[in-house]
């Protein structure tokens, strides 16, 4: 009898081997002629293999659909809203690694950043040395504005398995890194803020890739940090501010006006209010160079030098009495501001005492 039902069995085990064996010779079949057609026919070997499925119960036509709209991605970023709902249908722990983070790349690259994250993080935890897995993850998590995450996201994409970081991994770091400092010194939470930008930026510098969203940033810490104190330590804040505009401007044509306008408006004019100390001198040389420079004054640049001219006219007038020179500022806001009361009575004043030698 024992005899007899192993005989059985062994019939039976041998039946169904023969007809997996069968079923994945037609499996074979399939997709040699789903492949080709893919090229020219996307939705028809789509349809070929959704049928297959209809016939063997369990045959995983999504993942095959998923990676024929991948192979025929001749942009590579065409079909990934195809090849991410595709995936969608099958569940994670029947993936592949290359499967799941070809599904994670196309919900990244089809603008499901929500799902990117969500699917990300399950993935991690199959593969967590996976590269494209932690890049994804990370970059979903900047595009969510989840910037405190996203550093920590990359801490573990930069460990990952052959880790090779992109350029485009970079952009997102300094997105997220700027992104997370502006909250922290939004909150007041200044020197922290400092702690994550000042060693940035220090790189950047390093290696010549100082950007001006990071002096604006840095200097922004510094400066509104400096309304918190009083004395020393303000001044201290403000210099650092100062410094950090003062050696951008030269190199950068994008903002070199709104940075030399900062230095001498957010910093030089804090440090002497009064145009006491004649200390704001150089920064609004600077902002003069930088504005006649540029092929037309718009109102504001005329505004602004204005700003910087009454300083100066002010500070030669009263503390230098330099009359001449203090005329010469008068003059020089009378070129924009023809009614600017203060200038006229320095002009008036100047030719008086010119004329009584």
């Amino acid at each position: 009898m024992t005899q007899r039902l192993l005989l059985i069995a062994s019939l039976l085990i041998g039946l169904s081997v023969g007809v997996e064996a069968q079923t994945q010779r037609q499996v074979d079949s399939l997709l040699s002629i789903c492949k080709p057609l893919a090229q020219t026919d996307i939705k028809g070997a789509e349809a070929k293999l959704l049928d297959f499925k209809q016939k063997y119960f369990g045959f995983p036509a999504e993942l095959y659909i998923a990676q024929l709209y991948d192979q025929a991605d001749r942009k590579g970023t065409e079909y990934r809203a195809e090849v991410a709902h595709a995936y969608d249908q099958t569940s994670l722990s029947l993936m592949s690694r290359g499967d799941m983070e070809l599904y994670i790349l196309s919900l990244f690259y089809s603008g499901r950043n929500d799902d990117c994250v969500a699917k990300a993080r399950e993935a991690l935890s199959y593969y967590p040395q996976s590269l494209p897995l932690n890049r994804y993850f990370f970059r979903s998590l900047v595009s969510q504005g989840r910037y405190r995450e996203s550093l920590t996201a990359y801490e573990n994409l930069t460990h990952a398995q052959s880790a090779i970081l992109e350029h485009s991994d970079s952009v997102h770091y300094s997105v997220a890194l700027t992104g997370w400092v502006r909250y922290l010194y939004q909150q007041g939470k200044f020197e922290e803020a400092a702690h994550w930008m000042e060693p940035f930026a220090q790189q950047r510098r390093q290696y010549g890739k100082m950007t001006d969203d990071v002096t604006m940033q840095l200097a922004n810490i510094y400066i509104e940090w400096a309304k918190k104190l009083e004395g020393a330590e303000k001044e201290q804040m403000l210099l650092k501010a100062d410094n950090i505009l003062a050696r951008r401007i030269p190199e950068t044509t994008m903002n070199d006006d709104l940075f030399a306008y900062m230095r001498v408006q957010m910093v030089q004019f804090q440090l002497d209010p009064e145009a006491q100390k004649g200390t704001a001198i150089p920064a609004i040389m600077q902002m003069e160079e930088v504005f006649l420079k540029k092929p037309q004054l718009d109102e504001r640049h005329k505004e602004r030098l204005v700003t910087g001219y009454r300083y100066l006219m002010s500070y030669y007038f009263i503390e230098k009495e330099d009359y001449a020179l203090a005329g010469q500022y008068a003059e020089k806001i009378l070129l924009y501001e023809p009614d600017n009361e203060g200038a006229l009575q320095v002009r008036k004043l100047y030719q008086k005492m010119k004329n009584n030698g």
